[in-house]
């Protein structure tokens, strides 16, 4: 049973101020090498650390921050008012399971072995399916998602069509991502109203950021002019409407002010976040999505210090703290300089700047 809503939300307050400073995460991203990354982490909360030797240490570290993730998500869970701990539940699991899936069918698009996908995924237990690695296993991109029907991804066997046709593996991604932003979205009716504007606002801007840069990288592709039929592709839209998708498939569109243009076009905050596209820096969009949301869950908590609000703010900066994380040890695995690294953070604001 859980011990009630001000409860939970008091934790959360509490569980806030253990998350790692900004000064912290700065200098975990000055570290040298990978090495002393990890032990400059030992004196952090998340301890010491240890990863094979001869292994991908990068992904080996992804794993030790999305458990962490999960451990502190499922402390709140446990915690939490039916209503609220069903909604997170549905929201985080599904968001990962939907992100192992995305990384199994471009595994199978690629022909990567299924042992080097299984190694890949990130370290949870299905929610909505049965089995990762049965779907790994399969002998062929359509077998595994011949294997998701009678799930809640039944769906995909529609775009493993347009897969086909466009010999790509986007349009499943497109289907992945309408599959998870309807299901939440469905899912958070029994939340109050404002607590459910706070989680629209972060769904339906996700999707659309997608969106968007799915249809621009397809269009610079040499069967662009192929693809039709967009309300089946783009079946979710919210604040980039299907209009503008269908300007970035339009003709003529092979000039940088013809993207520019259409991201001025769609006003801020889509035109701020999106600006980066003009020198083909997706992993800042990226950045600057992970930001806005970060902003979004800062402002919900202000507007509401009691309620669902902070809980939800708390977990999202512990999904930017784990991304943040993420980044670094892959960014120093690779031998990226600090300064590159740092470019693409989003944790080093402090909250009381975020107002």
């Amino acid at each position: 049973m859980s011990p009630g809503l001000p409860y939970v939300v008091i934790r959360s307050h509490a569980l806030i101020a253990d998350l790692l400073t900004p000064e912290q995460i700065r200098v975990l991203a000055e570290a040298e090498s990978v090495e002393a990354f990890i032990e400059r982490l030992s004196e952090t909360p998340y301890g010491s650390v240890s990863v094979e030797a001869d292994g991908d240490v990068s992904i080996a570290l992804e794993k030790v921050f999305y458990r962490k993730f999960i451990e502190r998500m499922a402390r709140v869970v446990d915690i939490a008012p039916r209503n609220i701990s069903d909604f997170l539940q549905t929201y985080y699991y599904m968001r990962f399971e939907v992100l192992n899936l995305k990384r199994i069918l471009r595994g199978k698009f690629s022909g990567i072995p299924a042992s080097q996908i299984v190694d890949s995924l990130i370290p949870i237990e299905p929610y909505l399916v049965e089995d990762f690695r049965a779907l790994a296993e399969a002998e062929t991109l359509e077998e595994t998602v011949e294997r998701l029907e009678g799930t809640a991804y039944s769906a995909l066997s529609a775009s493993i069509e347009l897969c086909k046709q466009y010999d790509a593996c986007w349009p499943l991604e497109l289907g992945l991502n309408h599959i998870y932003a309807a299901t939440i979205l469905r899912s958070m009716g029994r939340l109050h109203h404002q607590d459910r504007i706070l989680v629209r606002r972060i769904v339906e801007f996700e999707t659309d950021v997608e969106n968007f840069l799915i249809a621009v990288k397809q269009r610079r592709t040499e069967n662009a002019s192929e693809i039709q039929n967009l309300e089946d592709l783009f079946p979710t839209t919210y604040g980039i409407r299907l209009d503008k998708i269908r300007e970035v498939f339009g003709a003529g569109f092979d000039e940088a002010r013809d993207v520019m243009r259409i991201i001025e076009s769609l006003g801020p905050p889509y035109s701020e976040v999106l600006a980066p596209l003009y020198e083909g820096d997706v992993a800042l969009i990226r950045t600057r999505v992970r930001r806005h949301i970060y902003r979004t869950a800062r402002l919900g908590r202000l507007a509401n210090d009691f309620g669902f609000n902070v809980i939800m703010a708390y977990l999202v900066f512990c999904e930017m703290e784990k991304d943040d994380l993420v980044g670094i040890a892959w960014g120093k695995a690779q031998g990226v300089p600090s300064e590159d690294i740092l470019k693409y953070l989003v944790c080093l604001t402090p909250l009381d700047l975020l107002d």
